[in-house]
């Protein structure tokens, strides 16, 4: 198979990640990528950029309820920089709230809360150690890199003049020259971004076509082929630098910014370009501390997110889309923590540096990637490289578990020259390469994944799952078969290499580049969309030392094919040192030459799947009804039980099986027989209730801790306890009940009629739209009684679910306006 080593993507060419060339001084070195021009044509062919379908955010309904001290307020709509920027008088722009508080003495946390709006700023920067920066409360708080652009001429193609607008920054190339090697999309080395109804679209030169553009910088003519509306055009470079100790960033949606692909930082005449949008970094690698939560980050040019040198960051419950290039790129950020983030449709500009995608990290230690979804990237779901792993294996490992990573064009899991990785309990299908590829990496642990229908391409020394050494060594290394790292079909690495191979003598951290003491148990791998095999372990360098030294235990596996020869080949192992791999047509032909592993796995053929409740509908929970996946495995040593459960350090041993043990999205577990359905009431949630004697005004929340603070800090003295019961969330039948005030008064006001809402937003003051309060049913169910609205002669509104109520009030002067909605009782 060494005929095919050029097929691989292994070879030595040098692109650079982001990898943090950061601020001068600093000495984080970029990562190495292929240039081989065969591989770009097979995965050109992939999936196919085309088949990608971008879909606009949706805002998410994280709650932040602003603090009483040590903040600032923000509102786009009712502020001015002028004012004092309390909740009543806010500052209109982020950059004056960061300039006052920025300014404040060391110590206490100070919050700027930021009202629904949108922001068109840019180039901010938290300086201050213990910065917080949020939404007010439910509201869509969004900073733009953009200028929105109307007034397109003729009636398709499109055409506007961009002549009022600054162009020049976004027009010259930024992308670093060693990104640019090999093939890129036309117009991907700029910053220049233009977004139609929250999607990016595709620079052409030419006349466009649907989803694409055109520019022409000597007329500053924009043409498009689609309905010009909602369009905007990249104005500002990224949206703020996070630098200051336990910063936090909750809920805001950033999008639309000229990002690039730049190692970190660089300077084009007058203007400077980064890797991302959002910048969570410090000069030189110390603690951050950083969060990053239930935000958006969205259609920007390059990058999505950098974290670069900062350690214990946490990013957390983020939608990371249709960004340029990498959704998140981190790098010497120890401690970093990735979880129950969206990471999809990214690298959407196609950059030369193509197999990036959703998230790039290179010389990362201790990190954890738990509980995520990366889907539709054009690239690699996940790559880790040069040196990621632990700083101490008695302690940590770099944890990646329980992911749900689909549909990328390239490889799911991708772990190169790195080592001590914990790949456990993810669930991989449907990508254009490789499920799980661990490359050049020692002391990797691959537990209990479900591997399902990868590798469209037919690339050599690839399998659905992949575990293979690399040709970089350090130079005259002794390698793992006693030779040299020297000569023919290696390639030696020296002193300050970008990959940071290092010699053996370093220890058991070393960053060898060498694939061995690989743990490969209870994996489903299931099925292939090529030729190539489910399970492929060699090394493709001349100094072959076979897969018994890259893998030192495999058992367990559970393995199903559509039929014997799809593909021929289920293993391709290399059983001799100094020989190609063989290729194992069954699991008994792998056995008998390979005695003592892969003794309890199973192999299955044809057919319909038998391993997942419903394979047809890509419902690959484990079926209880196989008795080769269910109550088999073996038991999980404890460092992959603490992935599989992460946080946990002591938990307990689960019920065995082979594949993922939970996972992203994880479909229930159906178990025969299946209990009886349990009818409950869908509006369970206490609504809150209070009311200030002094203003006659009435609250209502699902917030215990709402209530509590308008008690104690605004006067809302009657507590009235749970007024009724209504749901949190949409389901059938229920319809939203509005909630909005009018900062004048005070007042606050409750409706299910969507008209009545807007006139009070646009006629009666109640200007603060503050979302959906709650849930309730527009008829009466069997589980509900009316709920009441009655109006007192100060115009405040009140709410019950009395009738008894509601008529002492009426006798008391109040009027009666009827049922407003059903509840619970």
């Amino acid at each position: 198979m060494i005929g095919r080593w050029t097929r691989i993507e292994l070879s030595v060419a040098t692109l650079a990640l982001l990898a943090c060339g950061a601020p001068a001084g600093s000495e984080l070195e970029p990562s190495e990528e292929v240039t081989n021009q065969s591989e770009v044509a097979d995965d050109a062919d992939a999936q196919g950029l085309a088949s990608h379908s971008y879909t606009a955010p949706a805002v998410g309904s994280d709650f932040y309820a602003p603090p009483t001290i040590n903040a600032v307020f923000v509102s786009a709509v009712g502020g001015n920089d002028s004012n004092v920027g309390s909740e009543g008088s806010p500052f209109k722009s982020i950059t004056k709230a960061l300039a006052v508080v920025n300014a404040k003495v060391a110590g206490p946390v100070w919050t700027i809360s930021v009202m629904a709006g949108d922001y068109r700023e840019g180039g901010l920067s938290i300086t201050r150690d213990n910065v917080v920066i949020q939404r007010y409360k439910s509201d869509n708080a969004k900073l733009l890199g953009s200028a929105a652009v109307t007034g397109f001429a003729g009636a398709g193609p499109y055409t506007k003049s961009l002549s009022g607008l600054t162009m020049t920054a976004f027009e010259q190339s930024c992308a670093d020259t060693h990104l640019k090697t090999g093939s890129f999309d036309y117009g991907a080395d700029t910053a220049l971004g233009v977004i139609r109804n929250g999607a990016p679209l595709r620079r052409v030169q030419g006349v466009p076509a649907t989803g694409q553009y055109a520019y022409n910088p000597s007329t500053k003519i924009l043409t498009l082929a689609d309905s010009p509306t909602n369009i905007e055009v990249t104005q500002q470079i990224f949206a703020m630098k996070v630098k200051g100790l336990n910063s936090k960033v909750a809920g805001l949606t950033i999008q639309n910014y000229g990002s690039c692909t730049v190692d970190w930082s660089k300077t084009v005449g007058a203007s400077t370009y980064f890797g991302g949008a959002l910048l969570v970094y410090k000069d030189s690698p110390q603690p951050l501390n950083a969060t990053i939560e239930n935000s958006i980050i969205a259609n920007n040019s390059g990058g999505g997110i950098v974290v670069a040198q900062g350690t214990g960051v946490t990013l957390s419950g983020n939608k990371i889309l249709n960004n340029g290039w990498d959704g998140i790129l981190g790098s010497r950020s120890d401690g970093l923590v990735i979880t129950k983030n969206s990471i999809s449709y990214n690298n959407v500009r196609r950059w030369s540096n193509y197999t990036e995608g959703g998230m790039k990290l290179t010389k990362v230690h201790d990190g954890v990637v738990f509980e995520n979804l990366f889907e539709h990237n054009v690239g690699h779901g996940m790559w880790f490289d040069q040196g990621c792993g632990t700083t101490d294996p008695s302690k940590n490992w770099f944890i990646i578990a329980r992911n749900l990573v689909r549909y990328n064009d390239r490889r799911g899991i991708f772990y190169e020259v790195s080592h001590h990785g914990m790949i456990v309990s993810n669930v991989l299908h449907d990508n254009g390469n490789a499920g799980i590829a661990a490359i050049g990496s020692r002391n990797v642990q691959v537990w209990n994944n479900t591997v399902v229908d990868n590798l469209e391409t037919t690339e050599g020394y690839l399998g659905s799952v992949a575990l293979i050494d690399d040709i970089r060594c350090y130079s005259g290394d002794t390698l793992p078969d006693g030779t040299t790292c020297s000569g023919a079909g290696l390639d030696p690495q020296v002193a300050g290499n970008y990959d940071l191979i290092e010699p053996s003598s370093v220890g058991t951290l070393a960053n060898t580049g060498n694939a061995e003491k690989i743990v490969l148990m209870n994996n489903i791998i299931s099925g292939a969309k090529s030729n190539r095999p489910l399970l492929n372990v060699e090394d493709p360098g001349t100094r072959l030392y076979g897969a018994a030294r890259i893998v030192t235990a495999n058992d367990y596996q559970a393995y199903w094919r559509t039929s014997a020869s799809a593909p021929a080949s289920l293993i391709d192992w290399q059983t001799t040192a100094g020989k190609n791999a063989v290729a194992y047509a069954d699991l008994a032909a792998y056995r008998t030459a390979n005695g003592g592993r892969e003794t309890h796995s199973v192999e299955r053929t044809g057919g319909a799947n038998p391993f997942f409740v419903n394979y047809a509908a890509k419902n690959f929970q484990q079926s209880t009804s196989s008795a080769d996946v269910w109550g088999k495995g073996a038991a999980l040593p404890i460092e992959v039980l603490k992935a599989v459960y992460w946080p946990a350090t002591a938990p307990a041993q689960p019920s065995a099986r082979i594949g993922a043990v939970a996972w992203y999205a994880q479909p229930a577990v159906v178990a025969p027989p299946p209990p009886p359905p349990v009818v409950t009431c869908p509006l369970a949630a206490p609504v809150y209730g209070r009311y200030s004697p002094t203003t006659g005004d009435s609250l209502l929340t699902l917030l215990s801790g709402e209530s509590m603070s308008a008690g104690t800090n605004y006067g809302y003295t009657t507590d009235r306890g749970t007024v009724f019961r209504a749901a949190s969330a949409s389901a059938a039948g229920l319809v939203p009940v509005y909630r909005v005030s009018n900062p004048t008064t005070g007042a606050h006001f409750w409706t299910a009629n969507v008209t009545e809402r807007d006139s009070a937003l646009t006629k009666y003051g109640f200007t603060n739209n503050e979302g959906i309060g709650f849930y309730a049913s527009s008829t009466q169910i069997a589980c509900t009684v009316p709920v009441y609205r009655l109006l007192n002669p100060q115009n405040r509104h009140y709410f019950t679910a009395s009738a008894t109520e509601r008529s002492a009030l009426v006798a008391q002067g109040w009027t009666s306006e009827g049922i407003m909605f059903y509840a619970a009782p």
